[in-house]
């Protein structure tokens, strides 16, 4: 198992991904999914009340100002 940020750069067989309790900040989840060798290969749980995927971007604007 490894984290999104230690599997950054690096190419996997196999990816999975828990989104049961969204935890992704901006663009995690593609470099989770871009990790992967084959699309075939990629495998995403969902909370069973999901019929559409939905996850937040989030940007503080206050950061953006200074």
């Amino acid at each position: 198992m490894l984290s999104i940020n230690k599997a950054q750069g690096q190419s996997v067989q196999y990816v999975g991904l828990d989104v049961h309790i969204p935890v992704f900040a901006h663009g995690k989840i593609y470099i989770a999914l871009s990790q992967a060798m084959s699309s075939h290969n990629i495998k995403v749980l969902l909370p069973d009340d999901v019929t559409e995927p939905i996850t937040s971007n989030i940007v503080y604007e206050e950061v953006l100002l200074n």
